[in-house]
C-alpha cells in the first residue's frame, strides 16, 4: 500500500445551529461531526462505520466542502481545502467524487445516460462533443454495462445499473478520492457485492483512494484496509481492519461487531449489548458521549470525554475502560 497521504482531517467540526426566536434562549447545537481527526493514504480505503445518525454522511458532504464546516483543517493533496475559493475548489472537485447512496436521486431522470456521462466533461471545460461521446462509452464499458445503455434513460435501469451509472460518472475524470455514502445499502445482496467488487476493481485499475462509508460491518470487513467508528458526531476508535474486527477496543465497536449475523461462533470473545437506540441517545453535557448506553460505564467516563489515544501500533481508542 502507497504511504503518501491523500486527505488530512484535523478536529473537524460541523455544528448546526437553530434559528433563534425572538426572546427565546439560544438552542444548544447540534453537533453533527464534532471534532474528528484522520488521515487517508494514497491507494487506501478507509470504511467509516457507525449506526444510522452518527454522523457519518454529514461528514463525508462536510469533508468535500459540499457543506460547509463549523471549524477544523482539511488538506487534500497539501492544499488547504479551506483557504480555497469556489473556483479553485471547483478545479479541484475533479480529484474528488462522491458516490451517493441513492442512485436514482444523483442523476437527471430526463438525460440519457449518454448525456449523464458527458456532463463530468462539460462541466470541467471538455468541449468536443464526440470526443466526449467516446469517453461515455468507454466509462459503460468500464462498469460492465452494454453499449445499448448509452441511449437509455434512468428509469429503464435498475438499482444496481444505476448505481454502476453513478461510478462511472465519478471515475470520468480519475479523481484520486472517491467518497462512497453507503453506497450498496439500497441494493439486494448479490447486487451489493457486484457493485463492491466493481469498485474494488477500480481501485486496483486506476489506483483509486475511499472513503467508505457504511453501517454493514460485513462489507467493511470485505472491503477496508482500515475502519474508523463513529459514534455522536465524534470517531471512538480506528484501526487496521484486522485490528478492528479480530480485538476491539470500544465497547460500541463490540456492540456494532456482535450485531453482525455469523454462522461461526467465538468470532468476538465478550458479548456486548447496547442499552437504547441512538435516535434516543443525545451527547451529555460532560463526559463520554457514549456513556448513556454504555454497558460497562463507570464513574469517571461521566466526568471527562476520553481522548483518542494509541493503544497498540496504528490503533487508537477513545475509552477509559479499553478491554
Amino acid at each position: 500500500m502507497k504511504t503518501e497521504k491523500l486527505l488530512e482531517v484535523q478536529n473537524l467540526k460541523k455544528h448546526f445551529f437553530k434559528k433563534k426566536r425572538f426572546l427565546e434562549a439560544q438552542a444548544d447545537p447540534v453537533r453533527a461531526v464534532d471534532g474528528i481527526s484522520f488521515t487517508l493514504y494514497e491507494g487506501e480505503t478507509l470504511g467509516l462505520v457507525g449506526e444510522s445518525g452518527c454522523g457519518k454522511s454529514t461528514a463525508a458532504r462536510t469533508l468535500l466542502r459540499l457543506i460547509e464546516p463549523t471549524s477544523g483543517k482539511l488538506s487534500f493533496c497539501g492544499t488547504d481545502l479551506l483557504s480555497l475559493k469556489e473556483t479553485e475548489l471547483r478545479k479541484l472537485r475533479k480529484e474528488m467524487q462522491i458516490v451517493f447512496q441513492d442512485p436514482y436521486s444523483s442523476v437527471n431522470p430526463g438525460r440519457r445516460i449518454g448525456h449523464i456521462l458527458q456532463e463530468p466533461f462539460e462541466i470541467h471545460g471538455f468541449q468536443d462533443k464526440k470526443e466526449n461521446a467516446e469517453k461515455a462509452a468507454q466509462l459503460l464499458e468500464q462498469v460492465g454495462l452494454a453499449p445499448d445503455y448509452f441511449n437509455r434513460y434512468p428509469h429503464e435501469l435498475s438499482g444496481g445499473q444505476l448505481q454502476r451509472i453513478a461510478i462511472a460518472r465519478a471515475i470520468a475524470l480519475n479523481p484520486k478520492l472517491i467518497v462512497a455514502d453507503e453506497p450498496v445499502s439500497a441494493l439486494d445482496v448479490s447486487i451489493q457485492a457486484q457493485i463492491t467488487n466493481l469498485l474494488l476493481d477500480m481501485k486496483e485499475n486506476l489506483g483509486i483512494s475511499y472513503l467508505f462509508i457504511s453501517h454493514d460491518l460485513r462489507v467493511v470487513e470485505y472491503f477496508c484496509d482500515r475502519v474508523a467508528v463513529m459514534y455522536l458526531g465524534k470517531i471512538v476508535e480506528i484501526a487496521d481492519s484486522e485490528q478492528i474486527y479480530n480485538s476491539p477496543q470500544h465497547p460500541y465497536t463490540l456492540a456494532l461487531l456482535n450485531a453482525i449475523p455469523r454462522l461461526e461462533s467465538g468470532h468476538i470473545k465478550q458479548k456486548t449489548s447496547l442499552k437504547n437506540d441512538i435516535s434516543n441517545a443525545t451527547p451529555p453535557l460532560k463526559g463520554c458521549n457514549f456513556q448513556n448506553r454504555c454497558p460497562i460505564k463507570e464513574k469517571q467516563c461521566e466526568e471527562k470525554m476520553p481522548d483518542l489515544e494509541e493503544v497498540a501500533p496504528g490503533h487508537h481508542v477513545a475509552c477509559f475502560l479499553k478491554h
